[in-house]
């Protein structure tokens, strides 16, 4: 049964509507992850005013979830400044944070003028010797964790985040039962994805297969992965296979716009548009990716696993030089995902767990 909401999104979804706006605000980062996807080219970053100036833009574009990003968005000192603003115009935040820089003030300050609808952090480890390893900054876990409490006292909801690598693999539900312990839902992300560059190197850190296999069928990871058995997709015949310049859209720190934040292919440059909606119906860079991800969802449908498949059609694009391209470590999930759901089915005869159609929008 569906409820408003849904009818709303559905609707939205399928006639282009946008709902969603991803902001990256910076790229500079108090971290040095070895795995960021961010590739800044030295241009100069947009003001204050011309921050505020785009989200009027995206205000007039019906605009409802606005995410503020970075690099590390808490960083620019004018970030409340833009937060107010966001809110006075009527966005539901959403930020994207390591959580550094968030003591108790801090926490009270973000619930006073940000009041964001979720706060999502990064976490790489069960462990302080693991989580900085990848951070490459001493004593960021604790800030993280103690950063989840902070806000949580504060009647925020928290996402913690975490790419699995075979650095952290094996400490994944530890970070499961800590997610827990501090009050967070967590995801973790089986894909590893190249940096915006091309270059490839954090995708050489994937977990491992043994891992994989675990992750996808033991009952120990249920609550880690978030499902009880990993169900095929169902795509309904003419259904996009995620919201890429469809229902959302990401703007980094120069004032580009693309489909999505992994999809970067530039639309145009929000700086030089006195309006979104002429290039929200006319971009040909938007109209493709529409296309495409109507076409990638009847595809995946020939693929071996390709009902288990979380595929995303921008890092198709940047590691295989195809929106439509099954990339390797997509492939691999896929399998382990496959087999864990025949397994299951072999265990469970005459019972049907049903499908479900999974989508990204943002």
């Amino acid at each position: 049964m569906t409820t408003p909401y849904d009818d709303l999104r559905n609707r939205n979804f399928s006639r282009a509507m946008p709902m969603n706006a991803l902001f990256e605000l910076t790229f500079v980062c108090n971290h040095a992850c070895s795995f960021c996807y961010n590739c800044p080219t030295g241009q100069k970053e947009m003001n204050t005013q011309e921050v505020i100036d785009s989200l009027r833009k995206l205000a007039e574009l019906n605009i409802l979830y606005l995410t503020l990003s970075g690099g590390e968005p808490l960083v620019r000192k004018d970030f409340f400044d833009i937060a107010q603003a966001a809110r006075q115009m009527g966005f539901a935040l959403r930020i994207y944070t390591n959580g550094y820089l968030i003591d108790e003030p801090m926490a009270k300050r973000i619930k006073a003028i940000a009041n964001p609808i979720e706060v999502e952090m990064s976490i790489h480890g069960g462990t302080a010797a693991t989580h900085e390893k990848l951070t490459c900054v001493p004593g960021s876990f604790r800030k993280v964790v103690d950063a989840t409490r902070f806000l949580r006292a504060e009647g925020i909801k928290v996402n913690l985040k975490c790419p699995v690598t075979r650095n952290n693999q094996d400490e994944v539900l530890e970070m499961d039962r800590l997610a827990a312990e501090v009050g967070a839902t967590i995801i973790f992300d089986t894909v590893i994805t190249p940096r915006d560059d091309g270059d490839r190197e954090p995708v050489l850190q994937m977990s491992t297969d043994e891992f994989l296999e675990r992750f996808w069928k033991d009952d120990a990871y249920r609550s880690a992965r978030r499902e009880d058995v990993p169900r095929p997709r169902i795509d309904q015949g003419g259904e996009a296979i995620c919201g890429t310049g469809r229902s959302s859209l990401a703007i980094d720190p120069y004032g580009n716009i693309y489909p999505c934040v992994q999809l970067r292919r530039k639309a145009g440059n929000i700086r030089e548009l006195a309006s979104l909606k002429d290039m929200w119906r006319s971009s040909p860079v938007l109209i493709e990716v529409r296309r495409a991800a109507v076409e990638v969802a009847e595809r995946l449908k020939t693929e071996q696993h390709g009902d288990q498949c979380g595929f995303c059609m921008g890092v198709a694009e940047l590691q295989m030089g195809d929106l439509m391209s099954v990339y390797p470590q997509v492939a691999r999930n896929a399998e382990f995902r496959a087999k864990a759901y025949e397994a299951w089915k072999r265990e469970h005869e005459g019972e049907d767990p049903g499908g479900v159609s999974t989508r990204c929008e943002m």
